[in-house]
């Protein structure tokens, strides 16, 4: 008796964490995700004007996963992709508000960093903090 209660135990635990996972994957938002969204490639690719065609920019590579904050009371998702094998000197952080369309960020260039997507400067400021937390450590 003790034996089948144990592996209904083990039965119900391994249902629960099975359905644990199947909910964190349906979380996990890619970069991959946000260019297959019905709004944002048109605002990313406008946000940066010729540099859209640049490869590593236009695929959102070497990306962590997507994640949300909230700035001025919007959720914005943000990717941050870089160059591959030269991720310090070129980077990028990316934030999209899915509610109204909108892309901002800051892409950095060897030493220089570009806002993009004309963020208001209160937005600009946070954006800019963001970036330094990600890439600077700072």
């Amino acid at each position: 008796m003790q034996l089948i209660r144990l592996s209904n135990l083990v039965a119900v635990a391994g249902l629960a964490l099975c359905g644990s996972a199947a909910w964190a994957a349906e979380a996990m938002v890619t970069p991959e995700d946000l260019l297959r969204d019905a709004r944002f490639p048109a605002a990313y690719s406008a946000a940066l004007g010729p540099k859209a065609k640049t490869a590593w920019l236009a695929r959102l590579g070497n990306s962590a996963l997507v994640r949300t904050v909230t700035v001025g009371g919007v959720a914005y998702q943000v990717a941050t992709p870089c160059k591959p094998h030269d991720c310090a000197d070129n980077n990028m952080l990316v934030m999209y508000a899915p509610a109204s369309g909108t892309v901002v960020g800051m892409l950095h260039e060897k030493d220089r960093s570009t806002l993009i997507g004309s963020p208001a400067p209160a937005l600009a400021a946070e954006v800019e903090k963001l970036w330094r937390k990600e890439f600077r450590q700072q």
